[in-house]
């Protein structure tokens, strides 16, 4: 039945040289035979377009006159796609060979959406012991919608962690779902999160089929601890809610965005974090950022160990002195910075699992340069 559903691997890229070809390998070094490689280039300056020119007759590319910013050039890649399963991938990241054969595995006629966790790696491709989202176990799609409509968010991977069903972006488009007043603002990633759990169903995997890479010019990745960051954080996910909210609207189904706002643990984190690290991106004291987290912990449809954990974590944060304080939120946020023995004792903390019900584990492809809660391609 797999053989049924060909996949697209669409690498989207600006300004990504020194990483293009490695995202463009993997993508053609699939272990299925039903896949096909576009490339779309958003308008770059650097010599990413003589790179791709050199995998002419391996796949078929789109180079853009203007630089739209990643929503604007992938939605003007997929119609390209010749396949009904789409992976968006960025071009400074890298699939794992079995990513499509596994994918298309287990997709039927119902799914929109399959997300996958990444293993995070530097800028030479070496891993870094660190796997990202952390799924709850038993994740489905009923789960996905509530709590999107409880906190304005869920749980879900970045931009190469997904793969599409074409039908879905077809629908989305034709509905109006696209339709962004400054497109610049949003991650596609967000745009489709908030809107596959409504239109099919949605599988989630609790093994890496992709690579994400941290490097010096990631616009959103976490590789140093700055207030500017966690407040371009703060107001992504504010854009998002919104988002979200403009959608139920047209959906007809009830969603509070202010109630979300409160609701949602990443908002909070994101805010104290800014708030500690001062400047003007803190919006309200401390104290009630601290509440407001303590209060969305208690309400979190989580394990209780996992609560426990965050609101010591938050607790910690608040109460510390500013230099103890950022070496907890660099601990929180930047991968590279911890210990090996730290991953597998927060995976248990958080009552995360590492694999799927009858998945099984597959090892990650080696380090170097030639394997080389989100980036975007402007």
């Amino acid at each position: 039945m797999s053989e049924c559903w060909g996949v697209s691997i669409i690498v989207v890229n600006y300004n990504n040289a020194q990483f293009l070809a490695a995202a463009i390998d993997s993508a053609l070094a699939q272990e299925y035979p039903l896949c096909e490689v576009v490339v779309v280039d958003d308008c770059s300056t650097d010599h990413s377009r003589a790179i791709i020119s050199g995998y002419s007759g391996r796949i078929r590319y789109l180079l853009r006159d203007t630089n739209g910013g990643q929503v604007v050039a992938q939605d003007s890649a997929w119609p390209l796609a010749r396949y009904p399963i789409l992976i968006f991938l960025d071009s400074d990241d890298l699939l794992l060979p079995n990513a499509a054969a596994t994918i298309a595995g287990l997709w039927t006629a119902e799914t929109v959406k399959v997300q996958f966790p990444l293993a995070t790696i530097d800028k030479t491709g070496r891993q870094l012991g660190h796997v990202a989202p952390k799924y709850p176990p038993n994740l489905d799609t009923a789960m996905l919608r509530a709590e999107l409509l409880r906190t304005g968010g869920s749980p879900n991977s970045p931009g190469s962690g997904n793969a599409y069903s074409r039908a879905l972006l077809e629908r989305l488009r034709s509905d109006g779902a696209f339709d962004l007043e400054n497109p610049r603002d949003y991650h596609m990633d967000a745009v489709l999160e908030c809107n596959s759990p409504f239109y099919g169903e949605v599988t989630t995997l609790y093994d890496p089929l992709a690579c994400y890479r941290i490097h010096d010019s990631n616009i959103y990745a976490m590789n140093a601890v700055e207030n500017a960051r966690f407040a371009m954080k703060c107001r992504t996910f504010e854009l998002k809610v919104d988002y979200l909210a403009r959608r139920c609207r047209q959906w007809g189904i009830a969603f509070d965005a202010a109630a979300a706002r409160n609701d949602s643990i990443w908002l909070q984190e994101c805010r104290l974090a800014a708030a500690k690290m001062g400047g003007n991106a803190a919006e309200e004291p401390i104290a009630v950022t601290l509440y407001r987290a303590i209060k969305a912990c208690i309400g979190a449809r989580l394990p209780t160990a996992n609560r426990i954990f965050r609101i010591v974590w938050f607790m910690s944060i608040a109460g510390a002195p500013r230099p103890v304080a950022r070496w907890l939120i660099e601990f929180r946020f930047v991968p590279s910075l911890r210990p090996a023995w730290f991953e597998p004792l927060l995976m248990k903390a958080l009552g995360a699992t590492g694999r799927a019900r009858g998945q099984a584990r597959r090892p990650l492809i080696g380090s170097g340069p030639a394997l080389s809660e989100t980036k975007r391609s402007d």
